[in-house]
C-alpha cells in the first residue's frame, strides 16, 4: 500500500515537472531516456546472440593425430586465443594447415577461470599447447607483443606467422562493439615489425 502511494507521488512530481521545465529542455531527457533503454536493451540481446552463435557447448570432444616433431621447423605460427568459441577453433585448424609447430597464447588478466579453460582446451585442442601468460596490469596487447617477439627471435630464420581470430558480424554498426583489441594487437605487431600477420574470420 505505502509503495503504491509513493510510486503514485513520484509519478505525480515527475509529470509536475516535466510540464513545467518542458519548454527549458526537460524534453530532451523524456526522449532521451527511452532511447538509451532501448539501446542498452539491443546490445544484451545483441551480445546473447553472439555467445549462441560462438558456444563451443555441442562441439563434440575431438582428437587429432598427434603431428610428428620435425627435425626443422621450417613454418611456426602462433595462435592467439582471447577465448575458447568457434571462432577461436577454427583458426586452429588453419594453423593446422600451413604450420609445423604450433603454439597458442592466452592473456590472463586476472578474469580467467584457468581450469575450466585448460579442461576445454584438452578435450578440444589437446594436440596444441597453450601458454597462459599473467598480466597483472591488466594489459592484453603488451604481453602478447612481447611473446611474440621471442616466439620470433627463436625461430628467427623462418617466417613465423602470427593468427589472430576475429568474427564478423551480421551488420557493420555490430562490429563497432566487437574485435577493437585485435586492431590494437595488429597495429602494435605493424610497430614492432612482425612480418607475418594474418586474420581468420568467422562469419556469424
Amino acid at each position: 500500500m505505502m509503495n503504491g502511494l509513493g510510486a503514485i507521488a513520484t509519478a505525480v512530481v515527475l509529470g509536475v515537472i516535466i510540464s513545467t521545465k518542458f519548454m527549458l529542455g526537460a524534453w530532451l531527457v523524456v526522449l532521451a531516456i527511452p532511447v538509451v533503454v532501448v539501446l542498452f536493451l539491443a546490445i544484451h540481446s545483441h551480445y546473447q546472440y553472439m555467445a549462441e552463435r560462438l558456444s563451443i557447448r555441442e562441439l563434440l570432444p575431438r582428437s587429432y593425430i598427434p603431428r610428428p616433431q620435425p627435425v626443422e621447423v621450417t613454418h611456426p605460427a602462433l595462435v592467439v586465443v582471447g577465448q575458447l568459441h568457434r571462432g577461436t577453433v577454427e583458426a586452429l585448424d588453419y594453423a593446422r594447415t600451413i604450420a609445423d609447430e604450433i603454439v597458442a597464447i592466452h592473456v590472463d588478466i586476472g578474469s580467467t577461470d584457468r581450469e575450466e579453460l585448460q579442461a576445454q582446451w584438452q578435450q578440444l585442442e589437446s594436440d596444441i599447447p597453450l601458454e597462459i601468460i599473467d598480466s597483472p596490469y591488466r594489459s592484453v596487447i603488451g604481453p602478447i607483443v612481447d611473446f611474440v617477439a621471442q616466439f620470433e627471435q627463436r625461430y628467427s630464420g623462418v617466417f613465423t606467422t602470427i593468427i589472430i581470430p576475429a568474427f564478423v558480424t551480421r551488420n557493420w554498426w555490430e562490429s563497432l562493439l566487437h574485435n577493437q583489441t585485435t586492431l590494437f594487437l595488429k597495429n602494435a605487431l605493424r610497430a614492432k615489425k612482425s612480418r607475418v600477420v594474418t586474420t581468420v574470420r568467422y562469419y556469424l
